[in-house]
């Protein structure tokens, strides 16, 4: 007879680290702490960052990609928060778009939960943002999370030290160490020491700045640069930056009220941004020193210092309005100075080069960062800050985030060159599950196939790769129309079809080809003989062969749509 033991060997737990998004790519930043009981049961889930990415140049009419959270919609149940490290819209932008479908709690230090809270607003959301101090500790199930702060290109940025039953992370998003930042605060260095102490099993670090040699300049840098170029300006100051980087607008502030120039602020979400950064004591100045965009005709043009929307060049906002010459207030005149204090996002810098051609061309004088350096300063950490922080943490495990695969790979180089073994550092492809035991041992466990969730509009995630390819093709080989009138009563084929071509030739200076191809049509058409009833059928037919007619005598491939019409 045999018998059950009377003690059982406990079940080892697993922590799962998933990047949703970060990984690969600069920017649409989330990654999930799954535990597991065993490694079949799950039991608690932590979300870090909820950002947006930006679409490429060949995503025609998307405005924004978000995360995949394909993996999590059937594991709500276990999702104990999300995290926010910081205030930047590829940390926190996709909140609108996710949180109404995870519906969980939000936490964040103090600034980093405003700037939440005013991006759900915009979205007519009511979601609670809990407001967490810097100073405290935060204990979500089995997670325990520290708020470290970090300098960056925004106060209140954090890192976070997350304890959990199978080790310690520490989870270092976007940072620098700029030892004399704007707001006074630097980045809290004793507490990363003291996360060292208690052992670090993985250091997830910001990369993207690894290829710079050195430490990335502080934020004090910008003021002098301001200063040169408002003391050189005989005309309208304008300044735009990201309208988060409020760091970067308070030292806009100061240069402006130095000259004895009116400040006024320009674009929807620069007032929101500055009405509460303002409120929660992160931005100063007195509303004597600022006056409404109405009033803008009351000063001369040397009173007066514009911040504005715009640094990317986006089609509506504030600066690229003015461009077009399509503003209400504001004009560009000669003698007019515009500082774009932003690199462009990648993806929009012909965009960008487009508006400074388009200010230029106005009459003003356009100062960027490609031609004074001093003018933008990056927010991460260069190759010195990202040893530092290698050498403070002291983990077990490197793993690069917040970067292109160039970066991690230049970061793997640089841990080896500390004496990290090729082990240590690890380099997951996109959608690649690590999984981590209580023993110290790390090994890839699983893949997701991660999509690219597009937004257009209104739409989320209804823009899928037919749709994008057709908007491809139009862009490149342009669009052919075939419309086929139909007698409504007989269901015969009442006319000699029409094609209508745009974006493919000049259709007056291509006639032969034109009559050509209603000849295919034609002929595709009598295919069926009599009544046509599988419209579907004959639509593929004459898409099918006026395709290959087209390519034949072209070599291109324009986007081809059959158009039936009842007569």
């Amino acid at each position: 007879m045999q018998y059950e033991p009377i003690f059982k060997k406990p079940e080892e737990t697993f922590l799962r680290l998933i990047p949703l998004g970060g990984i690969g790519n600069v920017t649409k930043n989330m990654y999930i702490y799954e535990l597991r009981s065993d490694r079949k049961t799950i039991s608690d889930i932590l979300i870090v960052d909820c950002g947006i990415g930006f679409p490429d140049e060949d995503m025609y009419g998307i405005d924004l990609v978000i995360p995949d959270i394909t993996y999590l919609k059937d594991k709500i149940d276990k999702i104990r928060g999300i995290i926010l490290t910081h205030g930047h819209e590829d940390h926190i932008g996709a909140l609108p778009y996710i949180l109404p479908e995870l519906k969980v709690p939000v936490y964040a230090t103090r600034l980093t939960a405003a700037l939440a809270k005013v991006k759900l607003a915009d979205f007519g959301l009511q979601f609670q943002v809990n407001e967490i101090d810097m100073g405290k500790s935060l204990s979500i199930g089995p997670f325990t999370i520290n708020f470290i702060h970090v300098t960056h290109s925004i106060p209140d940025a954090s890192n976070l030290f997350i304890k959990t039953p199978v080790g310690n992370f520490y989870h270092g998003s976007d940072f620098k160490f700029d030892w004399t930042p704007i707001d006074g605060m630097q980045t809290e260095v004793g507490k990363i020491a003291n996360a060292a102490n208690s052992n670090i099993t993985c250091l997830l670090s910001d990369c993207v700045r690894v290829e710079a040699e050195g430490y990335t300049l502080s934020e004090r840098v910008i003021e002098d640069a301001l200063e040169k170029e408002i003391r050189n300006c005989q005309g309208k100051f304008i300044f735009t930056t990201q309208s988060s980087n409020i760091s970067r607008i308070q030292q806009a502030i100061d240069v402006a009220l130095r000259h004895n120039r009116k400040i006024v602020f320009m674009g929807r979400s620069i007032l929101k941004n500055i009405d509460v950064s303002r409120k929660l004591n992160y931005l100063h100045y007195s509303d004597i020193n600022t006056i409404n965009e109405k009033d803008i005709h009351k000063y001369k043009p040397n009173d007066l210092a514009l911040i504005v929307t715009g640094s990317q060049a986006q089609p509506n906002a504030v600066l690229s309005r003015i461009a077009e010459e399509a503003h209400k207030f504001v004009r560009i005149a000669p003698g007019d100075v515009v500082v774009f204090s932003a690199d462009p996002i990648p993806g929009y810098e012909n965009a960008v080069h487009t508006l400074i051609d388009l200010l230029t061309e106005g009459g003003a004088r356009v100062a960027y960062s490609e031609i004074t350096d001093a003018l933008h300063v990056s927010g991460h950490g260069s190759k010195s800050d990202l040893a530092l922080m290698i050498g403070l943490t002291q983990a077990k495990y490197l793993l690069p985030i917040g970067g292109t695969i160039r970066h991690m790979r230049h970061y793997a180089q640089l841990a080896f060159d500390m004496g990290y073994k090729s082990h240590q550092v690890l380099i997951p492809s996109n959608g690649e599950i690590l999984e981590f035991s209580k023993n110290g041992q790390v090994a890839v466990k699983e893949r997701l196939n991660l999509k690219n969730i597009m937004i257009d509009g209104l739409g989320i995630g209804d823009i899928g790769n037919v749709v994008l390819r057709d908007r491809q093709t139009m862009a490149s080989e342009g669009i052919v129309v075939v419309v086929v009138p139909i007698d409504q009563s007989t269901g015969r084929v009442a006319s000699e079809p029409d094609i209508i071509s745009r974006g493919f030739v000049y259709m007056k200076e291509a006639e032969g080809l034109i009559v050509q191809s209603k000849k295919v049509v034609t002929s595709s058409l009598k295919l069926k003989k009599g009544r046509i009833i599988d419209w579907h059928y004959v639509r593929k037919q004459i898409e099918g062969n006026l395709e290959e007619f087209l390519f034949k005598e072209t070599h291109r491939r324009p986007l081809i749509i059959t158009v039936v019409i009842h007569v």
